[in-house]
C-alpha cells in the first residue's frame, strides 16, 4: 500500500505539470475576412457582453474603442459597420450609480489616434470582453464608444469620413484603468486591462503581448499574430529595439531610405536612396523626428516634405484632398516597382540613443487600395500610404506593422520593436512566454530575405528599366506556407480580376469625384452626410495622449492629469492648451443629408 505522503507526492507530480501547462501565451482569433476602405487590413474577432462577434484592429493602449449600433444608424446607406458594431443599450455604463448625463468626463476621440485628426468625444462604458479562446472572458473592461455624428476623421482637403472599425486594447503599464468616484453616490471603478487580467487569472505568466499585423494585400497575404502573455518567435527577425515606457512614448525616426535587396533597380538610382526623411525640410535636424507607434492609425503619417521626397522616386501623384499618393498603374514603372525585391526602409533609434534598427517594408505591401467612400467607383484605387494630414503628430500606423513586430512587457514598462518576416515562414506558431522580469526577447531563426522568396521579383536590367514586361510567373500572388491563413485570390499586382492593367477612365474619374474637394457633389447620396464641410482650421495641435488613467468626474486632463508635457514638434508645431479636439457640430438638427459636400469655404 502506498503511504499517504507518497500518494500526495505522486498526485503533485501529476497535477503540477498540468497546471503549469495551462499557463501559456493566449492567441487572439483573427477574422477570415478583411476590413477597411483604405486597406485591406487583417482584424481580430472578439465579442462584447453577450453580443455577436465583432472585428477590431488590435493595438490600442488602455481601453478598447468600438463603433456602436447607434453610429451605424446615423446614415445606414454608408457601409461603415461591416466589421460589426456594439449595442450600448446592453452595456453597463461607467457611471452605474448616476444618470449618464451627469458624467462630466468624456474622452476626446482625438486621444484614440495619433496620426489622424478626429472629432467629437467618446462615452465610456464597462463591459465584459470575450477573447474567444478558452477561459478568455474578462469582466469590467473599459470601452470608448464611437456613437455620435461628430466622431469622424478629418482629411486635409476639408472632408470628414466615418470611423469604420474600432481598435482592441493590448494593455497598459497599470493593472487597472481607475475612474475615481466622489466618495458618495459615485463609486470608484477599476476597469480591467486584458493582459493584466489574464495574468491575474493564472492564464499567462505576465502582463505582456506580441503583435504582428501581417498583410491582407493580394500581393503577399499573411495572417496576423497577437499573443497575450507572450509572442510568436516566428514573427521576430534579427535584433530588437528596446523602448522604455509605452506605446505613447515617441521613438526617434532617424531616416527613411529606398533599398534594392535583390536584382536590378527600378528607381532612378542604382544604389540605395537615403536621406528621404529630412530632404527639403531644414527644420528636421540630424537627430531625427519623434514618431508614435500607432497600430490604430492606418497610415504612415509623416511631414509632407518627407512624403514628397519618397514620392519623387515613384510613379505616384499627390491627392491634396486626401493627403495621400495615388499609384499611376498605367505607368511602365509601376509593375517593376511594386513587384521588385526592394523596400522602403525606416531607421529608428532606441531608448539608449546608441542602438538603431532598420525596418524594411517591401513595396509589395505599399500598394494598398482605396474604396468607397474614398472613391465613387466600384474599382479600388491603389495608393501609397504616406499621409500628410493629422494634427501635427507623426505616426507609424498599420501599414508599417505589416512588416514590423511590436510587443511589450507592461510589468517592466518595456516595449520592443523588430523586423517581421515575409509570408514564406514555417507552419505553426512558435509561442514563447514572456516572464514578469523579462526585458528582452529572442528572435526566431527565419532569414528575412528568404521569407520573401517567391513573393517578390529580382528584376533583370530590362525589367527594371521597363524595356521588357516583368515576368511574374515565379511570384506567388496568394499566401505563403504554414501560418499564413487563407489562400490568395490569384490576382497579379496592378491587375484586377478581369486582367486589365492600370486605372481605368472610370476609376480615375472616381477618385477625382470621391476625393477631390471640388468634386464631392457627384458622390453617391449615401456618402454625402459623411463628407462635411469643415470650419476654419485652427493651428495644428500636437498629439497629447493620456499617460495615466483620468478621473471619470473630472474634465479631461484637469487637475488629476500628471502626464509630462510634450515638447513642441519639429517645424514650429506646439503643445495645445489641452487635449480636447474641437467638435464640429452639424448645422441645425438634421441627422442626415448632404451637409457641406466637402467643399472648401
Amino acid at each position: 500500500m502506498i503511504p499517504p505522503s507518497s500518494r500526495l507526492a505522486l498526485f503533485t507530480i501529476g497535477v503540477v505539470p498540468y497546471a503549469l501547462g495551462a499557463v501559456e501565451p493566449r492567441q487572439a482569433v483573427w477574422s477570415s475576412e478583411t476590413f477597411g476602405p483604405d486597406g485591406p487590413w487583417n482584424a481580430v474577432e472578439v465579442s462584447l457582453g453577450t453580443q455577436s462577434k465583432i472585428a477590431l484592429f488590435p493595438g490600442r493602449m488602455w481601453n478598447t474603442f468600438v463603433t456602436t449600433t447607434d453610429y451605424c444608424t446615423i446614415n445606414s446607406s454608408v457601409a461603415h459597420c461591416v466589421s460589426g458594431a456594439y449595442n450600448k443599450d446592453e452595456a453597463v455604463e461607467e457611471s452605474r450609480a448616476r444618470p449618464a448625463q451627469d458624467i462630466a468626463f468624456k474622452q476626446p476621440t482625438q486621444e484614440l489616434y495619433a496620426g489622424l485628426e478626429a472629432g467629437g468625444d467618446s462615452s465610456l462604458y464597462l463591459e465584459s470582453i470575450n477573447m474567444l479562446f478558452k477561459d478568455g472572458i474578462i469582466q469590467n473592461h473599459s470601452l470608448a464608444l464611437i456613437d455620435s455624428a461628430q466622431q469622424m476623421f478629418a482629411y486635409p482637403g476639408g472632408t470628414w469620413y466615418p470611423i469604420f472599425t474600432g481598435c482592441l486594447s493590448v494593455g497598459a503599464p497599470e493593472r487597472f484603468q481607475v475612474f475615481a468616484g466622489d466618495g458618495a453616490s459615485m463609486p470608484t471603478l477599476n476597469a480591467s486591462m486584458i493582459p493584466w487580467a489574464l495574468k491575474d487569472q493564472n492564464m499567462t505568466t505576465s502582463s505582456s503581448f506580441g503583435l504582428h499585423y501581417g498583410s491582407a494585400t493580394s500581393a503577399a497575404k499573411m495572417t496576423g499574430s497577437l499573443l497575450y502573455g507572450g509572442y510568436d518567435r516566428n514573427r521576430v527577425v534579427g535584433k530588437t529595439l528596446s523602448i522604455d515606457g509605452d506605446l505613447f512614448k515617441p521613438v526617434t525616426l532617424q531616416d527613411i531610405s529606398i533599398r534594392v535587396i535583390q536584382g536590378s533597380s527600378p528607381f532612378n538610382s542604382a544604389t540605395a536612396i537615403s536621406g528621404l526623411l529630412a530632404q527639403g525640410n531644414s527644420s528636421i535636424s540630424s537627430a531625427g523626428l519623434p514618431v508614435i507607434l500607432d497600430p490604430c492609425n492606418p497610415y504612415l503619417t509623416l511631414p509632407k516634405s518627407t512624403c514628397d521626397s519618397i514620392a519623387a522616386h515613384l510613379p505616384v501623384s499627390y491627392n491634396a484632398s486626401l493627403g495621400l499618393y495615388l499609384w499611376n498603374t498605367s505607368s511602365p514603372r509601376y509593375a517593376p516597382v511594386v513587384t521588385s525585391a526592394s523596400t522602403l526602409s525606416f531607421t529608428l533609434m532606441g531608448a539608449s540613443n546608441t542602438e538603431s534598427l532598420t525596418i524594411h517594408m517591401p513595396f509589395r505591401h505599399l500598394s494598398l487600395n482605396l474604396t468607397a467612400p474614398f472613391t465613387a467607383t466600384f474599382e479600388p484605387i491603389p495608393y501609397l500610404p504616406c499621409f500628410t494630414g493629422g494634427i501635427g503628430a507623426y505616426a507609424l500606423g498599420r501599414a508599417f506593422f505589416q512588416d514590423a513586430f511590436v510587443g511589450a512587457n507592461w510589468e517592466k514598462r518595456k516595449v520592443w520593436l523588430a523586423q517581421a518576416p515575409g509570408p514564406n515562414i514555417p507552419a505553426g506558431v512558435n509561442a514563447v512566454s514572456i516572464q514578469p522580469d523579462q526585458d528582452a526577447i529572442v528572435a526566431g531563426g527565419n532569414d528575412w530575405e528568404r521569407s520573401w522568396d517567391g513573393f517578390w521579383k529580382a528584376l533583370s536590367a530590362e525589367e527594371a528599366d521597363g524595356t521588357e514586361p516583368v515576368d511574374t510567373t515565379s511570384i506567388d500572388t496568394g499566401t505563403g506556407t504554414g501560418t499564413n491563413g487563407s489562400g490568395g485570390d490569384g490576382t497579379a499586382p496592378g491587375t484586377d480580376e478581369r486582367g486589365s492593367q492600370g486605372l481605368s477612365t472610370a476609376a480615375m474619374a472616381g477618385i477625382a469625384a470621391g476625393a477631390a474637394v471640388g468634386g464631392m457633389a457627384v458622390v453617391a447620396a449615401g456618402v454625402l452626410f459623411w463628407c462635411r464641410r469643415r470650419k476654419a482650421r485652427e493651428p495644428r495641435q500636437s498629439f497629447a495622449p493620456p499617460t495615466k488613467p483620468v478621473a471619470a468626474l473630472s474634465p479631461a486632463h484637469g487637475d488629476n492629469y500628471d502626464g509630462a508635457k510634450w515638447e513642441p514638434w519639429v517645424g514650429g508645431l506646439y503643445e495645445a492648451p489641452d487635449s480636447r479636439n474641437r467638435v464640429h457640430e452639424m448645422p441645425g438638427d438634421q441627422p442626415i443629408g448632404a451637409v457641406g459636400l466637402g467643399l472648401a469655404q
